[in-house]
């Protein structure tokens, strides 16, 4: 007589439980790692959508960084919102727009300052600054002298108001450089972003390698 061979209760449940923890344990990160790639795609997505804009606001206001009207915040505002598809505009009160809370790579918390922020039509929020507020951030592709040429710049939040709100993650600056238009900030080799720093300088490393993927420190 054949005897059917078949598992019994327990070593069902050990398998499922095994399984359990295995899912525990990398469905996390593989859920990181979808939104890593769409923030990703996000920084690539601004940085496009910031060059046009200054492409077009040339034509109304001259080179970039001559003359008077690049030497005024609100005449420069002004101009990129007109090149936007703007849902939302918000002047010194930011929050609406632009919530000001945020985090460094390092998890330090910060207050972002702007005094223009704005949401556009697919949930990117932008704010600006003149340098005189905020560090440029153009160390390297362009040399630590360059930041002379700082004009002022923007941060992009890629996924609008919604967390995590970090520098590096979701967060991304960018450079308005005179004479030279929007540059992603940081390293061109990328080499000053980790998460033992703040994050305001890897827009340039995650441009170059269309990914978030930064070292422990």
């Amino acid at each position: 007589m054949k005897t059917n061979k078949a598992f019994t209760l327990a070593e069902v449940l050990v398998t499922l439980m095994i399984i359990g923890v295995i899912a525990a344990v990398t469905i996390p990160t593989l859920n990181q790692n979808i939104k890593h790639n769409q923030y990703a795609a996000g920084c690539l997505k601004a940085s496009s959508v910031l060059n046009q804009a200054i492409n077009k606001m040339k034509i109304e206001m001259g080179p970039i960084g001559l003359g008077s009207k690049w030497n005024n915040d609100g005449e420069i505002w002004n101009a990129f919102v007109k090149q936007m598809n703007v849902v939302k505009v918000c002047g010194s009160n930011i929050d609406p727009c632009f919530i000001r809370s945020m985090k460094y790579l390092n998890n330090q918390t910060i207050n972002a300052y702007a005094a223009h922020a704005l949401i556009a039509t697919d949930g990117m929020s932008y704010n600006y600054a003149s340098v005189s507020h905020d560090s440029a951030w153009t160390n390297g592709k362009y040399g630590i002298s360059e930041s002379a040429k700082a004009v002022g710049r923007f941060m992009v939040d890629v996924n609008g108001q919604k967390a995590p709100n970090k520098a590096g993650i979701d967060r991304f600056y960018f450079v308005l450089l005179k004479g030279e238009g929007i540059v992603p900030a940081g390293r061109d080799d990328a080499s000053n972003c980790s998460y033992s720093g703040t994050g305001a300088s890897c827009a340039a490393k995650v441009i170059k390698e269309k990914k978030i993927d930064y070292p422990k420190s």
